[in-house]
């Protein structure tokens, strides 16, 4: 028999001060005591509004354990989350993309090691860089040391411009000055021009003809078009009284990219978990090449930063394709998060234990809940005689960083009300107008009913005050404030608008827009 009153007490409900000595449970018990504790304690967090959806799922020796959603994919429309919804995975997205430009370099199309010169021959650069000093994995690895901002732009917020022009954008990128390992999407979406300039149906059919069906993953998408809007989970703003509430999902077709951009469940992506921990098999066959899985895993660079050496539980040594390298507790871990808006996503798993964890939260402070379950599930497969205690200790400290959470957030709303009684120096519609950058698209900014509001390619929002002494208003993208500032001459309308450390040009009303990489600016 399963120890029910062990498994339950680890799980997070805690209703014993000290559990009673268990002895070894066998794999299979073992298996049980995991998914009814998780089950468990992925209920109780919701329960406590630490979120308002969850998904959840356990790849264990082999097959998925337990995949469920909790709470809701959509609070103010009243959708539950079940085994249809789909996720927003953000950054978790370059594992898939990743083991893509596995599987063709262990097809011998490419290698890691060629310049990117080479295997992106119709890119465009600056100066500064020299290409053929440059490799693939130097991309994967972010170790290419190149700042972005017209590709990582477009690519994950504006869709401002196509994504057939990005090898031309490279242009636009500049020496980062320094030698470490620093995380960016530039990589991930360079991969996936590689891809493109290999494969004519492009990285988003080959990932789903060569990483997607051979693991059965059918509801692994990059893509919005053509799926029903409420099996999506909708990212949730946090409000001052502990209340969720939904936001609109702003990802579009333009914006789900191959360093961000897919939508799963959790069961899908549990199974990519087994394949990949499990030199491809999966299911009893082999569905993926073991020597493209390795090759996928391999060390490509090591951390060189201190404060990028651990997360959370977790320690981090390096980067592979697609991958963190690094461990809990010693023992060798692989993952890759992501977070984007209010979502959260999580993949780990521990090789040589076959065993892994996926979380997936639309809203509350996804990250530590997402730690939590994964290092129970983590603690609970080794036996440790701790694990319950652990537990315990980082669901108070949940609870009390949360409390903190709604107070900065009420103080934070209470300086943004603040803000709006500052008298400006302009009209607001001196304000308005099309601005213009040729690497990031044009802004356009509209007055209506008193208000100031902005268009940049797929976003659209408010202006709102941010400090009138200096022009500048604030906008919202995904979630996160960025400053506009404005900058006039002694008289009249606005000539340009600083935004993301860039400039744009006013365009003359009626004037067409300037072209991008040779096609129509949006």
């Amino acid at each position: 028999m399963i120890d029910i009153v062990f498994a339950l007490a680890v799980s997070g409900l805690f209703t014993l001060d000290t559990p009673p000595p268990a002895p070894p449970l066998p794999r299979r018990e073992l298996a049980e005591a995991i998914r009814q504790a998780v089950d468990q304690a992925a209920g109780r967090a919701v329960a406590a509004g630490l979120a308002p959806g969850l998904g959840v799922a356990v790849a264990f020796d082999g097959e998925v354990l337990y995949s469920r959603s909790h709470g809701f994919a959509d609070t103010s429309a009243g959708v539950p989350g079940d085994d249809d919804t789909l996720w927003y995975i953000a950054s978790t997205s370059k594992a898939l993309t990743g083991f893509g430009t596995a599987l063709l370099a262990h097809r011998g199309t490419f290698s890691f090691e060629t310049p990117i010169s080479t295997s992106l021959p119709k890119a465009q650069w600056p100066p500064a860089v020299s290409p053929r000093e440059l490799t693939l994995a130097h991309f994967l690895s972010h170790t290419h040391h190149l700042d972005d901002d017209a590709i990582v732009y477009s690519a994950a917020y504006t869709g401002a411009v196509p994504e057939f022009c990005w090898p031309a954008l490279l242009a636009q990128t500049r020496p980062s000055g320094n030698q470490d390992l620093v995380y960016s999407n530039l990589g991930y979406n360079v991969a996936a021009m590689v891809i493109d300039a290999h494969r004519p149906e492009g990285w988003r059919q080959f990932l789903d003809t060569e990483v997607y069906r051979p693991a059965g993953m059918t509801n692994t998408f990059a893509r919005v078009s053509g799926l029903d809007p409420r099996r999506i989970a909708k990212p949730h703003r946090l409000l001052p009284d502990g209340r969720f509430a939904t936001e609109t999902f702003a990802k579009t077709d333009a914006t789900m990219n191959s360093a961000g951009g897919h939508l799963t469940t959790p069961g899908d992506l549990a199974r990519f978990a087994l394949a990949q921990m499990d030199g491809g098999k999966l299911d009893g066959r082999q569905v993926y090449p073991a020597a493209a899985v390795e090759l996928g895993q391999r060390l490509l660079a090591r951390q060189t930063r201190e404060t990028a050496k651990r997360f959370s539980d977790f320690d981090r040594e390096g980067w592979a394709a697609g991958w963190d390298l690094g461990a809990y507790q010693g023992e060798p871990m692989v993952s890759r998060f992501g977070g984007y808006h209010a979502f959260h996503s999580h993949l780990s798993f521990l090789p040589r234990r076959r065993v892994g964890v996926v979380v997936f939260a639309n809203g509350g402070p996804g990250a530590r809940i997402a730690n939590w379950l994964a290092t129970l599930v983590y603690d609970l497969e080794a036996q440790r005689p701790d694990a319950q205690a652990r537990a315990q200790a980082r669901w108070s400290e949940m609870l009390t960083r949360f409390t903190t959470d709604r107070e900065r957030l009420a103080e934070s709303e209470r300086v943004r009300a603040e803000r709006q009684r500052q008298p400006l120096r302009h009209p607001l519609a001196d304000f308005a107008g099309t601005y213009f950058h040729p690497a990031l698209g044009s802004v356009e900014v509209t007055l209506a009913d008193d208000r100031l509001a902005y268009r940049w390619g797929v976003l659209t929002g408010p202006l709102e005050i941010f400090d009138a002494t200096k022009d500048e208003l604030r906008l919202e993208i995904a979630g996160s404030g960025e400053v506009a500032g404005f900058r006039f001459g002694e008289s009249g309308p606005a000539q340009a608008l600083r935004l993301v450390d860039n400039d744009f040009t006013r365009v003359t009303a009626g004037a067409p827009l300037p072209s991008l990489c040779g096609t129509a600016a949006q």
